[in-house]
Parts: structure tokens; sequence; C-alpha cells
């Protein structure tokens, strides 16, 4: 049995219960005209994806599904760290898991406006279809007499103006009196992909499809709608239940592996290994689609024994060529494609065109397209045969064109960054300054780095010019620019890049993907001798800073400077943090301001840190429960011959403690320059320890 067969029988038990068709990399529709209820019923019963599409896919899978929560609570569970991908598309709001039953129980008729959001290829379509079968079956919304599943992009050119136009895509026009005359009782909307549906909403006033969706008419409806999250923010509002499609988390990545090589356990093995030392690559694996590429790349490049990818812009090119070879072979031709640049003609002319395509569509925000958009001496037959576009027929409807989509969003991106690595150097100039500061062109841009390596000089400057501004007019480095020369893989534009900026490293994301911390420890790596300060202003994960520590193989002895603002009282951050900082051997600031508020916390690990900081010259401890066991533990450091700077502000609020311990500790520290005691409690006790140690301070020249 080939690999391929092996998983369309795969069945993954996941929690959330919710098991649908497979994710499809085309969408096939039945043309049909639908007259009565059992027609339609009929017909979601008999939806099927498409058998054989490529990649593999099995037939049945399951997902996961989480409820978004309204609350202001900032305290970030493994759960929702696991659902971060760092991308336009993260949901950064508290979530739950939820089943498929449930999310359903959840609706009434006061709930009864699903928003449903979700990254690209995480499964959003497949479940309005699984949805859709089980209401034709009589599983579930039994009180639901009609249910409307609508692909928004069929409407990418005509906009729905009234329920007259979502009937007439179904032939069932006769049934709208009766719908309105009930304010919508017993019907169900699913609105599929409203990213999708360019005619969202009216220039002036508010057209009827907005209003349907802000539950303003056809009030006694129910309403599902399916989004990319950055696409839905005028929906959030109105919605009354929001979920999240989540596709993958961990353990089902490791199942779904063991299950596809349940024949081979070795190539299971292998190919775990090969994810958990390419965290980019994991990363890529909570989506579905993603998974079942990487692991038939994977064979692919065993079979041929070619380099593995290391980065997205590696997966995406091997998957094109891949894609080609597969097309050549169904029409009986032996090519052998080594990238891109080799597809002979007619194809070569017609990938041009296509990529080209997928750059207007890209940066115009589109993610469906008409024939008027492809090249008029190229057919639908011959764009659609190479297998990176897909032509939805509609159902129902008579007459008008197909509408056309790239199998993924992706996908799509990567082969617009194609086409402008294809253009002359003064072109791809032009459209790095057109799309720098366009947050849905990121991506893309990011392709062209991986594509192009970076090899010219002043294509990264003028990706670089404007970011490494901030607020205040400040020179520093910040995340997205690290994940564009990540991507490149190019190790001198990386230390440029640091020295541009001064060596000034600043993470303020609030939340950071496992692909976030990947990317930072290749990037100190390659820049070991020119970063000088980083400084960490968001939520750190232990498994984030591990994996940062082992990316680093060598010490970062540039390092001088490390500011941390995060709630550090979790013993595995602090034992991860350790292992980084053993990477830092020559730091001379250290600031942990507010990282430690918990009245009980062990300070051992203080102690252990200053050890390992013997040019240690500024250190900041403010608003810090520290207490007598963490001046206890200062004290034993012994680890402040250089020390010049102490700040204490508000380490001592309460009034038993031990102020001898201060004394103590300000003679080991002779050097010291400027002290800050502000707001603590010191009492008599307190000011008699300083006193005495005072006659060792005699470089003193700023108290507080």
């Amino acid at each position: 049995m080939s690999s391929g067969e092996s998983r369309s029988e795969i069945r993954l038990l996941i929690e959330g219960k919710l098991k649908y068709f497979g994710h499809e990399l085309s969408k096939v529709y039945t043309e049909r005209e639908y007259a009565t209820i059992s027609d339609l019923k009929g017909a979601y019963c008999n939806l099927r994806p498409a058998e054989g599409d490529f990649p593999p896919v099995p037939t049945f899978s399951f997902t996961n599904l989480a409820l978004i929560k309204d609350t202001t609570e900032t305290k970030k569970s493994a759960f929702f760290y696991e659902t971060i991908q760092g991308s336009v598309d993260d949901v950064i709001e508290t979530k739950v898991t939820v089943t498929y039953e449930d999310l359903f129980r959840s609706m009434t008729s006061k709930n009864r406006i699903l928003l449903l959001e979700g990254r690209p290829g995480c499964g959003k379509t497949t479940l309005t279809r699984k949805i859709s079968k089980d209401w034709g079956e009589g599983e579930i919304l039994r009180f639901r007499k009609y249910l409307f599943l609508i692909p928004l992009r069929q409407f990418y050119a005509t906009p729905i103006t009234g329920l007259s136009n979502i009937l007439q895509y179904f032939e069932m026009n006769d049934f709208e009196v009766n719908i309105k005359g009930n304010a919508g009782e017993g019907v169900c909307f699913i609105f599929d992909g409203l990213d999708e549906y360019s005619q969202k909403y009216a220039k002036q006033g508010r057209s009827w499809f907005e209003k349907l969706l802000r539950g303003e008419v056809l009030t006694s409806s129910m309403i599902m709608v399916t989004s990319r999250p950055n696409a839905s923010v005028e929906l959030k509002e109105s919605a009354h239940i929001r979920g999240e499609v989540l596709g993958f988390l961990k353990e089902q990545i490791d199942e779904y592996i063991d299950k596809s090589y349940s024949n081979n356990l070795s190539k299971a093995s292998e190919v775990k290994a090969y994810l958990h030392n390419h965290h980019n690559i994991q990363h890529m694996c909570y989506v579905p689609l993603h998974l079942v590429m990487i692991m038939f790349i994977y064979d692919s490049c065993q079979d041929q024994r070619a380099p593995l990818p290391k980065t997205e812009t590696d997966v995406y090119n091997l998957f094109t060529v891949m894609s080609l070879v597969r097309y050549y072979t169904k029409i009986g031709k032996d090519i052998v494609l080594s990238d891109l640049q080799s597809i002979p003609s007619p194809e070569s002319a017609i990938f041009l065109s296509i990529s080209k395509v997928a750059y207007n569509t890209t940066a115009a925000s589109k993610t469906s397209l008409s024939l008027h958009d492809i090249n008029s001496e190229f057919s639908v037959s011959d764009v659609a045969n190479l297998g990176f576009i897909v032509v939805d027929r509609k159902i129902g409807f008579t007459g008008g064109e197909p509408i056309l989509s790239f199998v993924h969003l992706t996908n799509q991106e990567f082969l617009a960054a194609y086409y402008i690595s294809t253009l002359t150097s003064d072109e791809q100039l032009k459209a790095i300054r057109e799309h720098i500061d366009q947050s849905h062109m990121r991506v893309v841009l990011k392709f062209f780095c991986g594509i192009t390596k970076l090899q010219n000089l002043d294509h990264w400057t003028a990706i670089i010019d404007n970011a490494l501004i901030d607020e205040h007019g400040k020179k520093m480095v910040i995340l997205n620019e690290l994940h564009y020369v990540f991507e490149s893989q190019n190790g001198q534009r990386c230390s440029e890049l640091f020295s541009k900026a001064g060596g000034k490293l600043i993470i303020k994301n609030e939340t950071l993907s496992l692909l976030d911390y990947c990317v930072m420890g290749y990037c100190l790596e390659s820049a070991r001798d020119t970063v000088k300060n980083i400084t960490f202003q968001c939520q750190l994960t232990a498994e984030g800073l591990c994996i940062i520590a082992q990316k680093l193989t060598r010490f970062v002895e540039s390092v001088k400077e490390l500011d941390i603002y995060d709630d550090l009282c979790d013993e595995d951050k602090v034992l991860a943090l350790m292992e980084l900082f053993q990477k830092f051997p020559n730091v001379e600031s250290l600031n942990l301001r507010g990282c430690f508020k918990e009245e009980e916390w062990d300070w051992t690990f203080l102690g252990d840190l200053l050890m390992e900081a013997p040019h240690l010259q500024t250190l900041n401890l403010a608003q810090n429960n520290l207490g007598p066991n963490g001046m206890e533990i200062l004290c034993d450091a012994h680890s402040f011959s250089n020390l010049k700077e102490l700040n204490l502000m508000g380490c001592f609020k309460k009034e038993q403690w031990d102020r001898t311990l201060l004394g103590d500790l300000l003679m080991e520290s002779r050097q010291l320059q400027t002290l800050c005691l502000a707001g603590n409690n010191l009492g008599p006790n307190g000011m008699r320890a300083l006193c005495t140690a005072s006659s060792s301070l005699s470089n003193i020249t700023e108290l507080k």
C-alpha cells in the first residue's frame, strides 16, 4: 500500500470530537436545480470531497474548536499559546475548547448569530459542509426547516441585495414570501468566507446583507459566518457567539504522523525529529493542510535524496515544483524540474501569468477572481490544469462566468512573491516600497526575501530603513524584520540589520508564537557579534525561551543589556531563562523590574543567575516582592564587586523584615554609585544599617 493510500484510512480522535470530510484542494459542486426542501437536504447529504486530490488527504479527520470568551482577562493559558501562530489571523483573546455539539447548544433565539473565525487552511469551509451534511441527515438543527450554505466567493462580482439573491442561488424563489412573513423563523443561513466577499458593505448606508449580519432583518433566523479573523472586525460586535476553528494542536501533529506511517514507525520518528529540529516548519503543521504537504515533501525529498526544507519558502517552492511535476506526469511527459526557472514552454508562460494574477489579486486584497483577471491568450482549462487555480461551479445558477480562486491563500501569496522576483531590479524595488507598510502583503514580502535570499542590498535597505525607527525616532530591530531575514537565511543581512540599529532588539508583541522564538534564535546566532541590547516587552513562555537557547550554539558575547518586562513567577519559565542567560556571559545590565510579585516566591534562582553575571554593573529589581529570602540570596551571591547601580524600589513594603541584611548587601557593593530604596518601609533599623554601611559606599553619587 502506498503512503497516500494508507493516509486515506487515517482516523484521528482529537479533543473537540469534530469529524469532517477532509481538506479539499478543489471545490466540487453538483450542478442541480433545487426545487424542494428534500432536494436541498439530499444535495447536502451527498456532499463529498474530491478523491485523489494532491496532496493526499485523509477522507476523515478531526479538528478542534474554541469558544472565544468576552473577558478582559490577560493571563494566557498554555492552550492559548498553542493556538497562536504569529500571523495577522491570530485571535489574541481568551478562549476555551468547545465540542461540536456544545457549540450548537449555545445557539438560541437570543444567541443566534455565530461568527466562526480561523486562519486559511484550518478547515472552516469543511466545517460548514459538515454542518450542512449533518442537517440534511437530521442529526443537528432539526428545528430549522431551511438551511442555506452560501459560499460568498460566488457573490464576488454580484452583491447580495436581498433574500431573493440567496433563494435564486438555490432556485427556491417560491419560498421568499413565506420566509419573510415569518421573519426568517426556521431558517439557518451559513455564509462561508466573509473575507472573500468583496461587496461586504455598501459605500453609502448599510446594505441588506450587512443588516442581515447585524441582526436587523429576518430577526428570527439563525446566522453562521466564517471568516479570517483580520477580515471580520465589523462583525465581531454584532455576533452573539464567537468561535475559532483551530485545526491541529501539538499532540494531534504527532498522532497524525504516527498513524500515517503506522507501517513504518522509524519513518514516523524521523519526521517528528525533523519537525522538532525545525520549529518554524513544525509551526506550519498546526494547519492540517500544511502537515500533509510537509509529509509529502519529506517523502519525496527522501526518495530523491534531496535537501529537506528549512523555511516556509522552501516548503512552498518544493510543493509548487512537485505540483508541476504531477501535472506533467498526468499528461504523459517525463519532465525533470530542478526549480521554477526551468519550466519548459508553453507552461512557463502560463505559470508566469498565474503568478502575475496572484500578485495583482493579493495586492488588491482579493482572494477570488474572474476570467477578466486571466491573460486572454490562455483558456480557463489552461490555467486550471496546472493545479494552482480552482474553478468554482455555481449551484443552481444558469449563465454567468465561473468564479476562480487559488487553492490556498498562502499558495497565492507565494506565487505573488515569485512574480515580483521575476521583475527587473528597479521594478522589484518599486514593489517593495509600495507594499512595505501594508500588513496584507507582509507574507508576500517574506516569501520574496526567501526566494531572492536578499542578494540585492538596495532591496534589503528599502525593507528595513523605515522599520528601524520607533515612535521616538530611535533605531531598533523589531520582529517583522527578523522574519524577513530568517526567511532569506542570509546571516550577513542579519548582522547588517543589527549594526544599523545600534545593536538594539526590542520585542514588544503581547504574544509570541514558537516561530517567533525560532526566528529570534536564528538571528541572535547569526548576529552574535553585533547584538548589544535585548528587550522583551511581552509575555514569554518557557518553551519559547528554550528554543532561543537551543538555537544559540555559541556564546553571544556582544550582549551587554538584558531587559525583561513579564511575569516570571513560573518555575519552568525561570529555568528556561537561566538556560538562555548562560548564553550571554558578558551582561553588564540586567532589568527584572516587576517580574516577581508573588509573596512566597523562592528567590534561590537569583543567586544562581547572578553567579553567571560576573560583569554585572546595573541591577534593577524594582517592584519585586524581594523579602527576607531574596535579600539573603543577594547577600550570599557575592557577585557585586563591579555593581555600580542598584534599584530596589518598592521591594520591602512589609514591616517585618531583617533590615540588617541591607547593610550586609551594601558592604558587598563597594563600587556602588547609584542606589534607589524609594517606596520601602526601612524603619529605624533600616536607616541604622544604611548609616553603618555608608563608610564603605564612598562612590555613592545618587541616593533615592
